[in-house]
């Protein structure tokens, strides 16, 4: 999958997932100090101030990652799922976790322990230098995220944010369904759930979306980029496989 800025959170392709281009001898040497445990929906994989905590990886599974502003208005900053980690800005800043990591789904870890973790950044170079370049993305996201806020009105980020998460499902053909509720959708976009549900309903009036429980079905994401093209193309649509 190609690059994709990301219109308000962060669940862009790979973006969290440094491993995957690991060679695979590297890819051997995690798996050897690498323990699995399950967690339920709605449970805590980390909370704001944990410290010294492992880092995670997703083997299946859907978190999100929340904090609270001082007027205690909750805000959705990122959404992870398969093959996505967690924890690594921590141990390099050597500092408290900044966010809840909350299970939206029941979730499948893997777990590397601090001192495991930097034993392998120590002996294997290719791991420093995928990090390097997630982490230099990371902050082409978070830049472009600022400019939309900026530029762009409420409808135009939430089409923005529907058809990058419609190709994040891989799902196979044009249509595309997002299990998301509605709430999340709107703690990520920072508007009320009253707001993004009118808007929402705009666009299934015209055809691009069907609303159900806690999902949005895409009826076709081709259609979605014709209508709005001027929006979706200018950093260039996802390719397959």
């Amino acid at each position: 999958m190609g690059l994709l800025w990301c219109p308000c959170m962060i669940p862009i392709f790979d973006l969290h997932n440094f491993c995957a281009a690991l060679p695979a001898d590297v890819q051997r040497a995690f798996d050897a100090v690498s323990k699995y445990r399950r967690v339920p929906a709605g449970a805590a994989i980390l909370r704001i101030g944990d410290s010294g905590q492992p880092v995670h990886q997703l083997v299946r599974g859907q978190v999100i990652y929340g904090s609270c502003d001082s007027r205690g208005r909750e805000t959705i900053t990122a959404s992870m799922q398969a093959g996505d980690w967690i924890g690594l800005s921590e141990v390099f800043t050597e500092g408290p976790a900044l966010a809840d990591v909350i299970a939206t789904t029941p979730v499948e870890l893997r777990s590397i322990t601090r001192r495991d973790f930097e034993a392998l950044l120590d002996r294997h170079p290719a791991i420093a230098r995928q990090l390097l370049k997630m982490f230099s993305l990371r902050f082409s996201v978070i830049y472009r995220l600022a400019q939309d806020q900026r530029e762009l009105s409420l409808k135009d980020r939430l089409l923005k944010m529907l058809y990058l998460l419609a190709f994040r499902q891989n799902q196979p053909g044009p249509a595309a369904t997002i299990r998301l509720a509605q709430n999340d959708l709107a703690k990520m976009l920072a508007a009320s759930r009253q707001t993004l549900n009118r808007l929402l309903r705009d666009l299934e009036d015209e055809g691009l979306l069907t609303l159900g429980y806690r999902a949005i079905h895409l009826a076709d994401r081709e259609r979605m980029l014709r209508h709005y093209a001027w929006l979706l193309q200018e950093d260039g649509r996802p390719e397959d496989g």
